[in-house]
């Protein structure tokens, strides 16, 4: 049996990426305190922390919920590693988001809206393509020490690369890559530094896609306009009988509820179940985890991210 936690909106999921998020800034400061001055500004007001000018800001952090570093970290515990052993991890799967996030504020389709200017804004694109190119580069180094994480999250920039690059190509109105790429290499690291074995990490890779494929927005399918039939010609008004003005009309039959159209998104406090059977990816992580309590928190995580059922 799948043991999903009773609660839906699981107290520990809730507060994961707060927690995450606290042990990570720690490591992620340290790497900026390497950089040059110049990109190390840039990288400070994406993260929240400092102004245009290098100033710390008095605001803790504004890179968002760290759902990365959150999963990274849950992933260590369901295979039994050392959470310490992996905020360097962590801490490289957030600096992968922000630098996914600056390069596409740099071709103007960054997601979301910022309570500030964004980094492209006030530094330029050449400013906030140099804080970019820096995260990935520190990314990597973060996890230097283990020549599987190395292969794997290189392999995973090459891949953000293609899907801007593709949509680039196909213009402004194509969707933006989701997350699956991300959120399956913060579960696999984790897996790599817990030392599973490398089915246990594809297994970890797979989940994580799949959580980010339900958090993907469903794109609303374009339908061609159907010309409108020519005004009908008027009549002459024919005189009523009195006496059918006296008979009460009956009255009207409320229309049937329709289903849905395709391709439309629920409503938002709708949850949905996908079926987890022998082949979900779900199923195939709980095959080879150590134990089977190992997988609730990843549950509660994908419950709270996607507010489906995995």
């Amino acid at each position: 049996m799948i043991p999903y936690p009773t609660d839906h909106d699981d107290p520990g999921a809730a507060t994961a990426p707060g927690r995450a998020r606290a042990a990570v800034d720690p490591v992620l400061r340290a790497c900026l305190h390497t950089l040059p001055d110049a990109v190390r500004v840039v990288c400070a007001y994406q993260l929240g922390w400092g102004d245009r000018t290098g100033a710390p800001t008095g605001r803790g952090t504004g890179a968002g919920r760290a759902i990365g570093p959150a999963l990274v970290l849950a992933a260590v515990r369901a295979v039994g590693g050392r959470e310490e052993a992996a905020l360097p991890a962590a801490a490289a799967v957030e600096l992968v988001h922000q630098s996914t996030l600056l390069h596409a504020g740099v071709t103007g389709r960054a997601p979301g809206a910022r309570r500030r200017p964004p980094t492209r804004a006030v530094f330029g694109t050449t400013g906030a393509g140099a804080a970019g190119d820096a995260m990935a580069a520190l990314a990597v180094r973060l996890v230097a020490g283990r020549p599987g994480a190395v292969t794997l999250l290189c392999d995973r920039l090459i891949e953000l690369c293609g899907a801007r690059a593709a949509r680039h190509a196909a213009g402004p109105a194509a969707a933006l890559p989701g997350p699956g790429a991300l959120f399956g290499l913060a579960c696999a690291l984790g897996g790599i530094h817990a030392g599973a074995p490398p089915r246990v990490t594809a297994a970890l890779d797979t989940f994580g896609r799949a959580m980010g494929a339900a958090t993907a927005p469903t794109p609303t399918p374009l339908t061609r306009l159907t010309p409108t039939a020519p005004p009908t010609p008027a009549t002459r008004l024919t005189p009523v009988a009195p006496s059918a003005l006296s008979t009460p009309s009956a009255p009207p039959t409320p229309p049937a509820p329709s289903a849905p159209a395709a391709g439309t998104r629920p409503p938002a406090r709708a949850r949905h179940t996908a079926t987890a059977g022998p082949g979900s990816p779900l199923e195939q992580l709980v095959r080879v985890l150590p134990g089977p309590g190992g997988v609730a928190e990843l549950v509660a995580l994908y419950r709270l991210i996607t507010r489906t059922e995995p």
